[in-house]
């Protein structure tokens, strides 16, 4: 299993959604998650890096909750400046772990 692939996977889904092609269905559409998350997040490169199961450690709650709190909505996506920091923050933390990941590759 290629966990660079998988995390470059999760850069393009939040490059969607910055760009409102699409929104976030949290696990359901995670690609991570449609991996690791039945396995208890044993193995994410997520949970790796952040050492933290269920994205605790990355942006992704901040999202979430700000989706909840502001919008209330069940398609979580970009309605608001705020929004749109807040999924580009998340993609940016895909792209720091896609990084680390061909780092740790590139030692080996």
């Amino acid at each position: 299993m290629n966990k660079i692939k998988i995390m470059e996977a999760s850069v393009r889904k939040w490059n969607r959604i910055i760009a409102g092609k699409s929104s976030d269905g949290g696990i359901l559409d995670c690609p991570p998650c449609r991996i690791f998350y039945m396995a208890v997040c044993f193995g994410c490169p997520i949970a790796q890096y952040t050492g933290k199961k269920f994205c605790r450690g990355s942006p992704y709650g901040r999202w979430y909750w700000h989706q909840n709190n502001e919008h209330g909505h069940m398609r979580k996506k970009v309605y608001c400046p705020e929004c749109l920091r807040l999924a580009t923050e998340m993609r940016d933390f895909m792209i720091e772990i896609v990084e680390d990941l061909k780092s740790k590759k590139a030692q080996t």
